[in-house]
């Protein structure tokens, strides 16, 4: 399927291209693109996202999401940037707070898109409303909320909005599995040693929890982090008999600001987490958001 859609996608742009006069085929006017993928993805292929089941796990797994046309954000971004990528077509995720985009550049000019919401464009207008809708009238965009994300970002960030679906529905379990396949992805990631440790010691799996923590502590580079968990590990040791092999240092206020990352995040404070906002256009029309508060 995904070979055919971006076959299509190739064949349409050709056929653009051929009426039209252009110096250079390898580059097609940005608009064009776009108009491109949005007759294909949503058009033909009717994907869109799924703001009636937003909650629903099966919209962050790709096969299914191939196989119902809804999903996620980003799981929904996977499907433009294969497509796009087949092409030859320059695209990137956009690692926007609370709702993942996507950039596409080519001919000198760039346009912003939304794949849950059958591509349409948006302009800056459009993603300042989008931003204050999940973080306030007084937010202003800033050039950190057009950060480009890599393709382990994306991963990442699917296999994020899973592991909090999991954690919502009190499946522990699950979610350090879903854990444990991100660091296949990313071994280095020291937040996700952190979560998983939190979680086997909410499991009392002491053991993995304590190797969970002892990684943390080997990758953080923050000394007061590494204070709070080596104090954890000591615990941890003594509890099952093992010698103590790091001194815990002075324990950290745990109302520092920069404390680790929360193991159950608030919604509507957390970018890593994608969310059907309300329809930033008209032309859009999706299902009313079923994002809680």
């Amino acid at each position: 399927m995904l070979d055919a859609l971006s076959n299509d996608v190739r064949n349409k742009i050709a056929a653009h291209l051929a009426d039209i006069e252009i110096t250079d085929p390898r580059h097609p006017p940005v608009d064009i693109i776009v108009q491109v993928l949005q007759d294909v993805i949503p058009g033909t292929y009717g994907f869109q996202g799924d703001a009636d089941n937003y909650d629903d796990m099966a919209n962050a797994d790709l096969m299914s999401v191939i196989d119902r046309k809804r999903g996620l954000p980003v799981a929904l971004a996977l499907i433009y940037v294969h497509a796009a990528r087949r092409c030859q077509i320059e695209i990137t995720g956009i690692d926007f707070p609370g709702h993942f985009l996507l950039r596409l550049q080519s001919g000198g000019a760039r346009q912003i898109i939304d794949p849950f919401h059958g591509g349409i464009t948006l302009e800056s207008a459009e993603l300042r409303e989008l931003l204050k809708a999940f973080h306030g009238l007084d937010a202003e965009l800033q050039p950190s909320h057009y950060r480009e994300a890599s393709d382990i970002a994306i991963l990442l960030r699917l296999q994020n909005n899973i592991k909090v679906r999991a954690l919502r529905q009190g499946e522990l379990a699950l979610a350090a599995r879903i854990i444990d396949n991100s660091l296949l992805i990313a071994p280095d990631h020291d937040g996700l040693w952190h979560q998983l440790g939190a979680l086997y010691a909410r499991l009392n799996e002491d053991e993995k929890a304590l190797h969970a923590f002892t990684q943390f502590v080997k990758l953080c580079k923050d000394p007061m982090h590494q204070a709070r968990i080596s104090a954890v590990i000591d615990e941890l040791r003594e509890r099952l008999g093992h010698p103590v092999l790091i001194t815990a240092k002075e324990p950290v206020d745990p109302q520092i600001n920069n404390a680790p990352v929360q193991l159950y995040p608030i919604r509507s404070k957390n970018p890593d987490l994608d969310h059907a906002p309300n329809p930033v256009r008209d032309v859009t029309k999706p299902g009313p958001s079923k994002d809680p508060a």
